[in-house]
């Protein structure tokens, strides 16, 4: 598992072996594997019986008010929301929300349609449901009337916008990381050397077109691109040899 500083900075090292006066910011390049992965990850698991690696998934915390109603779902009583709407996810993987400390009761979460028949069965009254509605906050309801002290919880899933569930990432305290660059980036191992390719070769190819104007049969944007492959390669296995 790579950090987001490790991976920025062996994307910034590669740019400069292709051109010496290419200036990129970390921001940018934080932007760009945000993208890249969710285009890989949508790519891999169009498939969606596929099983997806829990390295792809983020886990953010959000904080709990009462409410009562829910715009968009025909329902009515009193409701737990989250303070701040959720990031989008994506169409693959799973979502999962539970609480941060101790709690009697499980959460379970169910899809926006299912969520006003939910609840009710008198032999499971400590169970707690929850759901993002159409507005994208989190909704919780439960027979069980402590379920209502609630005041935080996590999620789970596969963000689509990496950069705001960052904002809301969150250790397994639930202690928000105040370091971006420290944290793991969410991707699986497998994935690492296409992203990082794919950014090297789109963040050098504006300079290197600029630069070969020779008009000749060699195709070296592509002698570029295996280049490049190969500088991954062998910095992926100097990782190895230094973190067997």
């Amino acid at each position: 598992m790579s950090t987001y500083r490790e991976l920025v900075s062996y994307v910034l090292d590669l740019v400069k072996e292709v051109s010496d006066d290419s200036h990129f910011t970390e921001e940018h390049v934080i932007y760009m594997l945000g993208k890249t992965r969710s285009m890989l990850l949508k790519q891999r698991y169009s498939d969606l019986r596929k099983e997806i690696p829990q390295s792809n998934y983020q886990t953010i915390c959000i904080d709990l008010e009462k409410t009562e109603g829910i715009p968009g779902i025909p329902c009515t009583g009193t409701y737990l929301k989250s303070t701040v709407k959720v990031p989008n996810m994506m169409e693959i993987g799973a979502k999962k929300v539970s609480s941060i400390d101790f709690f009697g009761g499980n959460i379970n979460y169910v899809n926006p349609s299912r969520f006003k028949y939910v609840g009710g069965n008198k032999y499971i009254q400590n169970q707690i449901y929850s759901t993002i509605a159409p507005d994208n906050y989190l909704y919780l309801k439960s027979d069980y009337a402590p379920a209502y002290y609630l005041k935080k919880v996590k999620v789970t899933g596969i963000f689509e916008d990496v950069e705001k569930a960052l904002e809301l990432q969150c250790n397994e305290d639930g202690e928000k990381v105040c370091d971006i660059m420290d944290m793991t980036f969410p991707i699986e191992e497998s994935l690492v050397t296409p992203m990082l390719d794919m950014i090297v070769q789109q963040l050098s190819a504006v300079k290197y077109t600029a630069a070969d104007t020779t008009n000749n049969a060699n195709d070296d944007l592509s002698d570029l691109a295996k280049w490049i492959r190969q500088q991954l390669a062998e910095g992926r296995r100097s990782e190895l040899y230094k973190n067997p």
